[in-house]
């Protein structure tokens, strides 16, 4: 039986840790480079946000009018001068251009090699575009990891203010739906019931079709989802990707924050580009980064109260 384990891209110099108390409470469920940055000048609370990168395999490769490779050297370039230094870069899902090609993959780790060198680790989910063979064998899993469950792509980071969780909602490579499934449904309620007292934001790739997010093409099994969430006051957000857009609404008070592409918009209106996170103590705070700075939301900064 296949046993997957959270991806994860680890820092390349593996030479900076994080000091103090939250070490230890990391280390119980992430190995030690999960938090590589100078204690100097890391926020152990913040994180870089990316969604639906689709890196083809070939840097020239154009789509909608964009060029994928040098949207993701953008980002870089940006993230990069951040400081104080974000805990990780999060990357939600659709690494590969469209059919998730394993010279997809290739091409994609070289292009955030440049974070990693800097000593940022990359956390990694898929989405509808990625291939988890392929992705498998681009992105090796660290042998110090163990897996939290069969089949899925899952992990959860300790931060010291709130637990993140990332989930698999990939069902078929290149179809559009998605699907978390009743193993990982249930995966997801026993560990938050563990942490009763810990804030916690899901990230998940689809969208959840509630009544605000009717679109197609989203989590087939969103009410099961909702049935885990919604009660869980613990959990304070839901963050997600796939329609390439930016935005935000509230169903039951609990936040849901869709996620910009950093390639190609599907509508001319919308931004490409990152989003700077910072996790409170009461709030999560999410930063549009656009890749036009001449973008009317560029630099939107948003607070979203604990519920």
């Amino acid at each position: 039986m296949l046993i997957l384990m959270p991806i994860t891209l680890p820092p390349i110099t593996r030479r900076r840790f994080i000091k103090g108390a939250f070490a230890g409470a990391a280390a119980m469920s992430l190995p030690r480079f999960a938090w590589s940055s100078p204690a100097s000048n890391v926020d152990p609370d913040r994180l870089v946000l990316l969604s639906d990168i689709h890196i083809h395999a070939s840097k020239t490769t154009d789509s909608h009018g964009i060029n994928m490779w040098n949207n993701l050297q953008s980002v870089c370039d940006q993230v990069l001068r951040l400081d104080p230094v974000p805990a990780a870069v999060l990357v939600n899902g659709d690494c590969a251009f469209n059919n998730g090609h394993a010279d997809d993959y290739k091409t994609f780790v070289e292009g955030v090699s440049r974070l990693r060198e800097a000593g940022l680790p990359l956390h990694l989910g898929v989405g509808n575009h990625d291939d988890r063979d392929n992705f498998w064998k681009a992105v090796p899993s660290d042998v110090t990891r163990e897996p939290l469950m069969e089949h899925r792509q899952v992990l959860m980071l300790p931060l010291p203010n709130a637990d993140w969780y990332m989930l698999d909602s990939l069902d078929q490579t290149a179809h559009t739906p998605g699907i978390l499934g009743p193993e990982q449904i249930a995966w997801l309620a026993r560990s938050l019931d563990k942490a009763p007292n810990r804030p916690a934001v899901v990230m998940v790739h689809h969208q959840p079709n509630t009544e605000e997010e009717k679109k197609i093409g989203g989590l087939t099994d969103t009410q099961a989802f909702l049935d885990v969430v919604l009660p869980r006051r613990q959990v304070k957000a839901i963050v997600f990707g796939h329609t390439h857009v930016w935005r935000h609404f509230v169903h039951e008070k609990l936040h849901f924050i869709n996620l910009p592409t950093t390639a190609y918009v599907f509508h001319h209106e919308q931004p490409a580009g990152w989003v700077d996170a910072h996790l409170g103590t009461t709030e999560l705070r999410l930063q549009l980064n656009a890749l036009d700075p001449t973008h009317p939301q560029h630099k939107e900064l948003l607070t979203f109260p604990w519920r």
